[in-house]
């Protein structure tokens, strides 16, 4: 199910392209699948509420609280995609494999009220983005695969995200795939 995992300079640029037109005119219906907050408003289809710019600097707020050096690339960024004969899932669905993605990658384990901020923008039936900023609500930088610029699907003896929706698993090798942005391979497990 994830696709790739990369990281970034600019949460505003990335919520520009993720909710805009796309390259080729390909993204339909840009919107919230769901945020980190569940009474988060959608830029797109209540922008006297809140608007893109405004979610970019919720997302980054704290980044500029982080105690400790701040991380050069602070955006976390993920596709996460349906195999091509899975079927359409609503949102609630994606909505609960995003919460299970998130907390699978230590970006905001689940009853973590202080863990990262993080959206998921669906534009498309087939797949969401996965966006999250590398600082946690409490000031603190996150422990987790996050950090490494890595996506690991769950542990197996959980359930993966997707099958409870009657979606297949996939058949894509389980490694961790390495981030687009920061070069680096994660550290040596001890």
């Amino acid at each position: 199910m994830p696709k790739k995992a990369g990281s970034g300079e600019s949460t505003a640029g990335l919520l520009a392209y993720l909710f805009g037109p796309g390259n080729h005119v390909e993204h339909t219906d840009p919107h919230l699948a769901a945020p980190w907050s569940p009474v988060l408003p959608c830029p797109v289809r209540t922008p006297d509420r809140l608007t893109l710019s405004g979610l970019a600097l919720l997302l980054d707020a704290p980044v500029d609280t982080l105690r400790g050096p701040k991380p050069a690339e602070h955006v976390w960024h993920v596709s996460v995609r349906n195999e091509p004969d899975d079927r359409v899932l609503i949102d609630a669905e994606w909505a609960t494999v995003a919460a299970e993605m998130v907390a699978a990658a230590g970006i905001a384990p689940h009853g973590d009220t202080q863990a990262c901020r993080w959206v998921a923008v669906r534009h498309a039936d087939d797949h969401i983005h996965l966006v999250s900023t590398l600082a946690r609500q409490d000031g603190r930088h996150p422990a987790s695969a996050a950090t490494s610029r890595t996506c690991t699907p769950p542990p197996a003896p959980s359930r993966p995200p997707g099958t409870s929706h009657r979606c297949h698993r996939s058949t894509r090798p389980r490694a961790a795939l390495r981030s687009r942005g920061s070069g680096r391979r994660p550290p040596a497990a001890a």
